[in-house]
């Protein structure tokens, strides 16, 4: 009696262990595409805030404020915004790495989410460098050249993963949430290959 319960709690115990192996690596990608979901709402959000801060101080300078006090401000907030965009980066990266599992429909629930929030924040990026390009003089350009670059050169990078991740989650499968993510992705690709184009050579011409 005694051997048949061990058997049976050591059965059990075996089970419970074999059951997530199977499962591991979907309950791994939809644990990163939550992490990258939250991590690229909380980014977004603070990218958002320095935005607006560099479009305040873009229109100080512009209206004729004393740039020398506002150039150090302007690259900070640039500096920060790349510091915050890179963090998408960490999260992403590892299980993109690893090799991203096909998942079923209804998991993809998340990945529209984890793309609107990284297309916005790329948009935000070419937005405002275009209004620093259009708004301050060739002296503040000069000055926060290397600092606009920064923030430009960390779409690409950011946006590369998460296209693997959603490309590598869809795998072969159809549906309208499939259908919606690969539109997201061919906007997200848009702005990485082609809309940031025009600023980036723009920024890299100031001499």
């Amino acid at each position: 009696m005694r051997f048949t319960n061990f058997a049976l709690a050591a059965f059990s115990m075996g089970s419970a262990l074999a059951a997530p192996a199977v499962h591991q690596p979907h309950a791994r990608a939809l644990e990163v595409i939550s992490t990258a979901t939250s991590t690229v709402t909380t980014v977004k959000t603070t990218v958002q805030g320095e935005l607006q801060s560099v479009s305040k101080l873009v229109v100080s300078i512009g209206a004729g404020a004393n740039s020398t006090a506002l150039v150090p401000q302007l690259e900070q907030s640039l500096l920060s915004i790349a510091g915050e965009v890179t963090k998408i980066v960490g999260a992403v990266l590892p299980i993109v790495t690893e090799g991203v599992p096909a998942l079923a429909e209804d998991e993809l629930k998340g990945l529209p989410d984890l793309l609107n929030g990284v297309l916005a924040i790329a948009t935000g990026l070419q937005s405002t460098a275009q209004q620093v390009v259009n708004g301050v003089g060739a002296d503040v350009l000069k000055a926060v050249k290397p600092e606009l670059q920064l923030v430009l050169s960390t779409v690409e990078p950011i946006a590369k993963p998460i296209v693997s991740l959603a490309l590598g989650a869809v795998g072969d499968i159809t549906g309208p949430v499939v259908s919606e993510v690969q539109g997201l992705v061919g906007d997200l690709e848009k702005v990485a290959g082609g809309i940031l184009a025009p600023v980036t050579d723009l920024v890299s011409k100031i001499l």
